[in-house]
Order: structure tokens, then C-alpha cells, then sequence
């Protein structure tokens, strides 16, 4: 491709990694994208429909007072804003404005409000973007979208998470361009609204720090679009001349799932073992880890155990444990730890838990981990994950012989599917460890694909509440165990606690559920794979399945695509449409049952976390 020698960067150039915009303008790379997973596609849906949703509402409230640049042409979109922007329209949605040549910068704003003697832009998102807390946030109604007419919500913040500074960011990307055409008024402040997945609009300053972030949101972006700039530059310059540096280099962290160019790092990256390949490590532990020498998955694995744990149990005592150090390297050899630490209680019954009784025990433990111990965070976490990917992506925490799939006579394996927060399936599969002339082996579904009430949706889970309660009593009648299983409780409970709150016929009281709950004829898989196992990455149920041998039917098996297959049932009404949803429940009770087998006999061959690399001693 014929790349501009200085092109122009749109809003997401500070939101994305670095390295994809290096990659993009990398004319040495070529990249075949992929078709959207149905979950991706149902997302980019989403986000139209409620922008469309959104757009409508503004037009019906708004009338006259706003215009739509509805034309995407870029030459005549961007007149028509320009237009509109002179012409002082209230409104103005999905502008388009004219490329700010000085700074480098396009940009399409969802919408442009008039505020005093200027502009200022508002994105519409999807996500959530405030929640209840300790202050305040500025809101306007859709009636009357502007900063003028914005008053305090008391008792709101921004959602825990970079949404809101991400979509910060994006909105000083407009703000700059407003400011270079001269449509930015001093008295306005620096201002940017976003209109959420709740239809709220919600007001940012971008030059204040909000919550326990020091960040001033405009002066972020400005460092970033320079450093972007400098990359693109860059790249531009190795085009040309491909023995110069990239500017920057591959690392792996949590956008690159989702990026056209994950293969490429990726390949890159597990050739040299970087240490990035372990999971959630955050840039700054990274640059820690890496000035230490620690740049491979081994070398994390390596790192003492003994020595990080100690670190982390004496991050909140009055001796951290530099300072442990400092004072015990003053100290002779055979001398007791108990002298370097004085009367410090807390401190010394963490010592004696790590199996450190002399100065020798600690000081001479590996350098590096006594370098890192305590000045990374989750640490620990990091050096098991990196053990388990050693191990082949995961290993035990506990002793073989006390791994406990919680085992029973019978056992019913439950999951649920649920659409914008109702459940329409119950699904279970029964096995009989144990001959029974009157318990049925199988999968059983309890399920409506019409669309769904609430009472509806109360009466489902009551004719799968009696199935469940008459099969433990049938079991508990021949004197038999009986336990049913789930993975991650909280999603079938709460949904259960919905259905009882609704009313309807066989539901149980709230307090049966409680008893149900508490009992230990309800067990969660999540629970106990965390408790046991340590693996490389998540936790969840397609990972831990897999590692079980278990294999879905489906190619693209996920709550998020059952979402659409759901809209698709709905939809056609087709047997197949039914069928895909059928399949995809049963073989996740399936898989709840395969782990649970493959706990009580293979993962006791796992090695343990503590026996896969040895830690060097000095």
C-alpha cells in the first residue's frame, strides 16, 4: 500500500496498543483479517442499534435544532458539518470534520453540541459508564443535551476501570480539532460527554483528575497522539530504510486477542519465551521484571516462591521486606531472624511461616527474587502462572492425594442460558455412578423459545425446581449420595433468587434455596479448580474443559454468541435454530461433568506448582 510520508491519525490512535499502529504502517507485514465470530458481529450490531436508538430520540426531542450528516462521502459530510458548524445548528450528529493538517488529525464525533461561543463533542457508547458512589457526576437529559443545562448527580462515579479514560481520550481527540478550526470558546471549559448503554449523558472534564487517578485526561492524550505520532513516523522511516530500530517492540498483553495482528506478535514473542506471554502481567511489572534480567517465561518461573510469598506478607507490616534485608545484612550469618526484627509480632510470625529461622535463610535465598519480592505486584500470582505454562498450562496447589472432585451416587450437572438478564433454558445431565432401575441417565432441558416474560420465565425454572427436588428425593430414598454441580455460582444462583422473587407455581421459598445452597448437594466446579489448580490464563469453563479433553460440537462456543443464536431462534422458529442452542447447553453440562471426572483421577498426575522448577539458591 502507498502510505502518506505524514498521515493523519484518527481518535483511536491513543486507545490502541502501539504495536498495531506500528503494524499498521508496517508495509513489510500482511495481514488477511478474518470474518467477525458471531459474538464479534452481534457487538458491532449492538453498538449501531443503540447509536441508532440514541439518534432518534435526540431527532424526536430535538426537531430543527438538529442537523444529521447523513452522507458518507467524506468531501461532502465534511462541507455539510463545516456548514452546520458555521451556520451555529445546536446539534449536529455523525459530523464529519475536516482534517486539522497541522496536527495530523481526523475524525468523525457521534455528535457536536453548542456550548456559549463554541462546540464540544459527545461519543455514544454502549458500555456503562457510571455507578453508585461516594460524589458527583454532570448529567443533562437527551431533551436538552448541552453542558448549560448539566446538573450534579449526587452519589455517582465512573465504573470501576478504563472505560471512561479511554473514552476521555477519544473525546480530547475531537476537542483538539475543534480548537485548531477555531470553534472552541475559552469560557467553555474542556469539556466531552459521553452517552452511555443506559442513554444517560454524562460529562467529562478533560482537563481535571477524577477519582484516585492523577491523570488529567487531555494532557494524556496530547503524550500519547505525540508518542503515536512518533511511531507512525517511525515505521514510515523503516519503510524505507528497513535496517533501522522499530520504534516499538511486541509485547502481549489483553487487546491482542482481539487484534488482526496477534499471530505475528504472538509467533515472535513464544519463539524468544517473552515473559509477557504470561498472563495480565501490567506494563510497569513488566519494565520491573525485565530490568532485572527476567524477560522469559522461565526465568519468571524460576524466580523463589519462598522469597516472593515472604515479600508480599510483609508489604502491609512496619518492615517490608528491603528494609528486612537492609538490617538482617548487618547481622551474622548464624544469627537468629528473630534478633533483626525486635518485638515486630506480625513480622515475625510471617518469617517462621516462610521456614526462616537465621539471617543465612533469607540473605542467601536467590538475588533476584529478594529484588523483586514485595516491589511487584501479584508477583506470586505471576511466577505460578508461569510454572503452570511450563507445566503445559496448568499444575496442582495441593497435594495429589487431597484433590476433591466432590464425587456423589448420582450427580446432575447444571448450567443455564440466559437473554438480557431472563432465562429461557435450564439444562441438566444425570449419571448414575451406581445401579438405579428408577433414576434416567441423560440430558434433560427445560426450555421456551418464545419470547420470554417474567412469568414465564418464574414458571420455567418451577417445572425444573420440582424435576431437580423430585430426582434428590427418588435418591435419597434408595439411600443413595446425591450432588448436583455448576460452574461459577453466582450466575445460577442469582438467576434461581429471580425466578423465586417473580412468583410461580413448585418454586421453592427463598430460605429452601438458602439451605440448598449451604448444603453440600451444591457444588461449585470454579470453586474447586481455584482452590486446586493453578493454570496459565483463565479459569473458565471452555479452559478447563479442554484441559479435561473435553471438546464442544459448536466451532464458535460461547455465552456471547448463544446471544445471537438465541435472537436467530426467536427470529425463524426453525428446529435448527433450536437445536444449535440445545446442543450448546448440553455440552456444557457435558463439560462440567468431564472436568469433575477428570479431577478425581488424570489431574492428580499434574505436577505440583512447588516441584516444577527448582529455585536457585546463591
Amino acid at each position: 500500500m502507498s502510505i502518506p510520508s505524514s498521515p493523519y491519525l484518527d481518535a483511536y490512535a491513543t486507545q490502541r496498543c502501539q504495536v498495531r499502529l506500528q503494524h499498521s504502517f508496517d508495509d513489510h507485514l500482511t495481514v488477511v483479517r478474518r470474518p467477525f465470530r458471531d459474538a464479534e458481529q452481534h457487538r458491532i450490531d449492538s453498538g449501531h442499534d443503540h447509536e441508532a436508538d440514541v439518534l432518534a430520540i435526540l431527532a424526536k426531542e430535538l426537531g430543527d435544532a438538529m442537523v444529521l450528516i447523513d452522507n458518507d462521502d467524506r468531501t461532502t459530510a465534511q462541507f455539510e458539518t463545516l456548514d452546520a458548524l458555521t451556520r451555529g445548528v445546536p446539534v449536529i450528529a455523525r459530523s464529519w470534520l475536516p482534517a486539522d493538517e497541522e496536527g495530523r488529525r481526523i475524525g468523525r464525533p457521534d455528535l457536536l453540541v453548542k456550548n456559549k461561543g463554541g462546540y464540544v463533542p459527545i461519543e455514544i457508547k454502549l458500555h456503562l459508564l457510571s455507578t453508585d458512589g461516594n460524589g458527583a457526576l454532570d448529567h443533562s437529559p437527551l431533551a436538552t443535551p448541552f453542558p448549560s443545562h448539566a446538573t450534579p448527580r449526587r452519589g455517582k462515579k465512573f465504573r470501576k476501570g478504563a472505560l471512561w479514560f479511554t473514552d476521555a481520550l477519544q473525546l480530547a481527540h475531537y476537542w483538539r480539532m475543534l480548537d485548531a478550526m477555531g470553534f472552541i470558546d475559552a469560557d467553555d471549559g474542556v469539556l466531552g460527554g459521553v452517552i452511555d448503554g443506559a442513554q444517560e449523558l454524562w460529562w467529562i472534564d478533560l482537563d481535571a483528575t477524577h477519582g484516585r487517578t492523577q491523570k488529567r485526561p487531555l494532557e494524556a492524550y496530547d503524550g500519547k497522539f505525540a508518542e503515536s505520532i512518533g511511531v507512525v513516523d517511525a515505521t514510515i522511516a523503516r519503510n524505507i530504510d528497513p535496517s533501522l530500530p522499530r520504534a516499538r517492540e511486541p509485547w502481549w498483553h489483553k487487546e491482542c486477542e482481539g487484534c488482526p495482528y496477534s499471530e505475528i506478535c504472538y509467533e515472535e514473542l513464544d519463539a524468544v519465551d517473552d515473559v509477557s506471554l504470561v498472563r495480565w502481567l501490567s506494563p510497569e511489572a513488566l519494565i520491573r521484571l525485565k530490568a532485572q534480567n527476567v524477560t522469559t517465561r522461565a526465568t519468571l518461573a524460576a524466580l523463589d516462591l519462598d522469597v516472593v510469598d515472604l515479600g508480599a506478607s510483609l508489604n502491609d507490616t512496619t518492615m517490608p521486606l528491603p528494609d528486612l534485608l537492609d538490617q538482617a545484612r548487618l547481622h551474622q550469618p548464624d544469627e537468629s531472624l528473630d534478633e533483626v526484627v525486635g518485638r515486630r509480632m506480625g513480622v515475625r510470625r510471617r518469617i517462621a511461616a516462610a521456614k526462616m529461622d537465621l539471617v543465612r535463610d533469607l540473605v542467601n535465598r536467590d538475588a533476584t527474587s529478594l529484588l523483586l519480592a514485595g516491589t511487584v505486584r501479584d508477583l506470586g500470582r505471576s511466577v505460578r502462572r508461569a510454572r503452570a505454562g511450563v507445566a503445559g498450562g496448568v499444575a496442582r496447589q495441593v497435594a495429589a492425594e487431597d484433590l476433591d472432585a466432590a464425587r456423589a451416587d448420582v450427580e446432575v450437572d447444571i448450567d443455564m442460558e440466559s437473554y438480557e438478564g431472563a432465562t429461557y433454558l435450564w439444562g441438566a445431565h444425570v449419571t448414575c455412578n451406581v445401579a438405579s432401575e428408577t433414576i434416567s441417565e441423560g440430558y434433560r432441558a427445560f426450555a421456551t423459545f418464545e419470547p420470554l416474560s417474567e412469568q414465564r420465565e418464574a414458571e420455567l425454572f418451577g417445572e425444573f425446581w420440582i424435576w431437580l427436588t423430585d430426582l434428590r428425593d427418588k435418591v435419597r430414598s434408595q439411600g443413595l449420595t446425591f450432588r448436583s454441580y455448576c460452574f461459577w455460582h453466582p450466575a445460577e444462583e442469582g438467576q434461581m433468587r429471580r425466578a423465586v422473587r417473580i412468583g410461580a407455581e413448585g418454586l421453592p421459598r427463598e430460605r429452601e434455596l438458602d439451605l440448598f445452597f449451604e448444603s453440600d448437594e451444591w457444588v461449585d466446579l470454579h470453586f474447586l479448580c481455584k482452590e486446586q489448580l493453578v493454570t496459565e490464563g483463565p479459569l473458565g469453563l471452555k479452559t478447563m474443559a479442554t484441559f479435561a479433553g473435553f471438546s464442544w460440537r459448536d466451532e464458535d462456543p460461547s455465552g456471547e454468541a448463544s446471544i445471537v443464536w438465541y435472537e436467530e431462534a426467536l427470529r425463524e422458529n426453525t428446529p435448527e435454530s433450536r437445536q444449535r442452542l440445545l446442543e450448546y447447553n448440553e455440552d456444557d453440562v457435558l463439560a462440567t461433568r468431564a472436568l469433575r471426572v477428570w479431577l478425581d483421577g488424570p489431574a492428580r498426575a499434574l505436577p505440583h506448582v512447588d516441584d516444577i522448577t527448582a529455585p536457585p539458591v546463591a
